[in-house]
């Protein structure tokens, strides 16, 4: 089964503030099988276009998805990056696939509160 510590996510939230000091971010561990990066606010417009408060990252698709917003793809590829460390397989299920020690989802902004660009 997934699992994740909070000192884990402790971890990966302070090596992610590093990374990345121009920004703000909401790292929390959810439901102990998961850590949860949401990008608040930053100096980037990570939206573009979108008419939406907040937009889930596919981590799959961060190259396709990003191609034409480099400096978006790299800051995306960074979190993911750092999220995902010490991530293995945990169990390979013939339905399911891989199941991995614990899950990473990244969103900018969030549900209740959109993400902000800061000049």
């Amino acid at each position: 089964m997934p699992y994740i510590t909070t000192e884990e996510v402790k971890e990966k939230r302070n090596a992610i503030k590093k990374a990345l000091p121009d920004f703000k971010f909401s790292v929390t561990r959810q439901n102990g099988t998961s850590i949860s990066v949401a990008i608040m606010e930053g100096k980037l417009d990570l939206m573009g276009d979108s008419q939406r408060d907040y937009e889930s990252v596919n981590h799959f698709y961060i190259e396709d998805n990003y191609k034409d917003k480099p400096e978006v793809k790299k800051v995306l590829k960074t979190i993911y990056d750092i999220a995902k460390g010490g991530q293995r397989e945990l169990t390979y299920d013939g339905d399911y696939g891989s199941v991995p020690n614990f899950y990473v989802d990244i969103t900018i902004g969030r549900w209740d509160k959109p993400y902000e660009i800061k000049a």
